[in-house]
């Protein structure tokens, strides 16, 4: 009865036969056999329902599936194949610590397989383990030096521990073996974006666009971002036009709303500096909506406010400016300098001393303040007329001309500007318009500050590159899943789909096991797949 219900695949009502009868007779062999038979049909019926909820993309159920497997009654292939595909799900749900510890148990079963060599890989750089990633790389490169995918892994390991020139030495490996592929032109570009070979970097990531990354939102990010650094040396080389059209582009590139603020006020000075002022303006104010605490974009924007007489508007920007900065002596300055202009004299001073205690030495605002505190002590100055003389003095009516002329005083003489003083001041003021007007010069200092994006593009550089890769998955696929030109399924291998095939198929196609197969010479193996219509 027992061996009846597993014909019919129903081993839930075979064990408990099995069961009674060793309980009644323990030395039952036959009995024995067929449990141990009825356990392994059902890891085997338990694996091939999770293999499907993994295709289908049921990871979830899938794990939960795997997990009923009894590992102590499957045998070897089994453990390994359930152990690798419990570390391919954990991957696909973005648990690399988990993954590896199923591909570490997988590789305790079987230690030679180069694929799951390269899940753990895949998984340690993941989880920042760079140099352990490395070494499961080079192992797959060593036994399988056309695998595309662990070279591309290797690639991204290296620049990871910032060995940009063994990284693209790697890609250009790889590069040879799938030039149509995006992957390591993607990563041959951050190598060289790393080593500030902009240029290279660029074509590189066209050519990744070119063979099938154009949807990568992360590496669009990226490109655009080495476009930017290439504006940002023709920003400081002083060839603004250029550098405002290497701007336009990347911000293209990057098609948002919202793109990086550095690279939008970076565009910005380069239109400032190449004469289109209005459009540099409106282009700041994006930045500082973007990026409210963007201190550079204030203080240009308020230089340029005073350089345009705009005093209000300077007023309002360069106080945001001191708002994120307090002791930046510059902006103190202009900020007072402003004020003057606007005759807000109390509050010009109060712009100057401030400038004045974070840098006693600043000699223009050191002039500046003595200017306007005079021009304060002037306009304060006492302007009350003297006291009228005392009344005519009582004269005898016998007095002479010369005693009348002696008893009158003389008249209080005019009250005359101080002229010099005027003057000293008005110069005073002429001076201050020199310093206020060197707009180049600060914005200037503002570009080099801005322009060192290498730390700025770090973290977005990383996000783009991390991820790349996935686990490979131990199980079956039918064949028209694996026909050229695909698509091909989730974890399938694309250069070695054909190991995916049931092993009666295999040996129906190609005449030999897949053991036989691999034994082969790689020439032969590729006449072979493209006899079997698998290349």
């Amino acid at each position: 009865m027992g061996v009846c219900y597993m014909r019919l695949a129903n081993v839930d009502a075979a064990l408990p036969i099995f069961d009674s009868l060793l309980l009644a007779n323990p030395d039952f062999t036959e009995a024995a056999a067929n449990r141990k038979g009825a356990l392994m049909l059902q890891c085997s019926l338990l694996s091939d329902e999770a293999n499907k909820q993994f295709r289908a993309g049921d990871y979830t159920g899938a794990m939960v599936t795997y997990k009923k497997i009894n590992m102590a009654a499957a045998n070897e292939e089994l453990q390994f194949q359930v152990l690798n595909n419990q570390g391919a799900i954990a991957m696909e749900q973005r648990d690399p610590t988990t993954a590896c510890d199923y591909f570490k148990q997988a590789l305790a079963v079987k230690p030679d397989k180069v694929d799951t060599i390269h899940n753990l890989a895949t998984g340690l750089k993941g989880i920042g383990k760079f140099a352990e990633a490395l070494t499961y790389f080079d192992k797959c490169v060593a036994e399988q030096p056309e695998f595309y995918s662990a070279l591309c892994g290797r690639i991204e390991v290296l620049n990871s521990l910032s060995r940009f020139a063994e990284a693209v030495e790697a890609a250009n490996a790889a590069i040879k073996i799938k030039p149509d592929e995006f992957r390591a032109y993607a990563d041959r570009g951050f190598s060289n974006l790393k080593q500030q070979k902009v240029d290279e970097a660029i074509v590189d990531f066209e050519m990744a666009m070119e063979h099938g990354s154009r949807s990568s939102a992360d590496l669009m990010k990226v490109y655009a971002l080495a476009v930017s650094l290439k504006g940002d040396k023709l920003l400081n080389s002083q060839q603004f036009a250029e550098a405002a059209s290497t701007y336009e582009k990347a911000l293209s590139i990057a098609s948002s709303e919202e793109p990086p603020a550095p690279m939008l006020f970076n565009y910005s000075l380069s239109l400032l500096h190449s004469g289109r002022k209005e459009e540099a303006m409106v282009n700041m104010k994006h930045t500082v909506e973007i990026a409210p605490n963007f201190f550079n974009a204030w203080a240009a924007m308020g230089l340029s406010y005073l350089q345009d007489q705009k005093y209000e508007s300077c007023i309002e920007a360069l106080t945001q400016a001191i708002r994120i900065k307090p002791d930046e002596v510059e902006v103190q300055y202009h900020l007072g300098v402003a004020y003057l202009k606007s005759n807000k004299l109390v509050d010009a001073v109060e712009q100057f001393r401030g400038c004045l205690r974070v840098k006693p030495d600043h000699e223009a605002a050191q002039k500046a303040l003595a200017a306007v505190e005079a021009s304060i002590a002037y306009a304060n100055r006492d302007t009350t007329p003297p006291p009228p003389p005392p009344g005519p003095p009582v004269i005898s009516k016998r007095a002479s001309f010369d005693e009348v002329a002696a008893a009158t005083p003389d008249p209080p003489p005019p009250v005359v500007e101080n002229t010099a003083e005027e003057e000293q001041l008005q110069a005073d003021f002429t001076n201050l318009d020199i310093v206020e007007t060197n707009l180049m010069a600060e914005t200037k200092k503002m570009r080099t500050q801005t322009a060192d994006a290498e730390t700025i593009h770090d973290d977005d550089i990383n996000a783009a590159m991390n991820g790349q890769g996935e686990a490979f998955v131990t199980m079956e696929f039918p064949l028209e899943q694996l026909t050229y030109p695909g698509p091909y399924p989730k974890g399938c291998r694309v250069e070695r789909r054909e190991q995916y095939l049931p092993d009666d198929l295999f040996l129906e196609m190609f005449k030999m096991t897949k053991d036989e197969f691999y034994l082969m010479r790689k020439w032969r193996q590729m006449a072979k797949k493209k006899e079997c219509g698998m290349w």
